[in-house]
């Protein structure tokens, strides 16, 4: 009896690791490769905020072209019926493209803080060229204003006839 049971242990014990052991289900690979095209397309939408606020995303861009590659991979793997290598495609793309988004995001606070600073400068730069430019001119004009009265105070008037001979 006891020989029994530990057969039957051993034999539940075995069939417990080959189900752990086998390949995923076609569900799981299907979730996957759904997961990993959701995170591609968000990868893609933060790479093209970040592009418009004026980061450098071409390194990006490889980057989830990388990513789109591993996700075709996945999909074809999928379609010729292996599972374990469609989703170790889809999951490697899933890591890429979360990457990718990460980044992206980053690069976009870092160029929307940048041209924050830009603007600041700007404003800043034009406020006190303005102010320059008018006390060189308040300068100026004290300067020559004495010798325009001077000039002025010594001319002679001269009368004007208009009329006709």
């Amino acid at each position: 009896m006891r020989r029994l049971f530990g057969l039957l242990f051993c034999l539940v014990l075995l069939l417990a690791l080959t189900t752990a052991c086998m390949a995923t289900s076609e569900n799981e690979v299907l979730s996957k490769i759904g997961e990993a095209e959701n995170a591609v397309r968000e990868a893609f939408e933060a790479v093209l905020a970040a592009e418009n606020v004026g980061a450098n995303v071409s390194g990006l861009m490889a980057r989830l072209n990388e990513a789109g590659g591993f996700l075709a991979r996945a999909e074809m793997a999928y379609n010729n019926g292996d599972l374990d290598k469609a989703f170790n495609g889809a999951d490697q793309c899933f890591a890429l493209a979360n990457g990718v988004l990460d980044e992206a995001l980053a690069l976009k606070s870092l160029a929307l803080a940048d041209e924050q600073v830009r603007q600041t400068q700007t404003l800043l730069f034009s406020f006190v060229g303005a102010a320059v430019f008018v006390v060189a001119l308040f300068l100026v004009w004290i300067l020559f204003k004495p010798f325009y009265v001077r000039k002025l105070l010594k001319m002679k008037p001269e009368v004007a006839s208009y009329a006709e001979d």
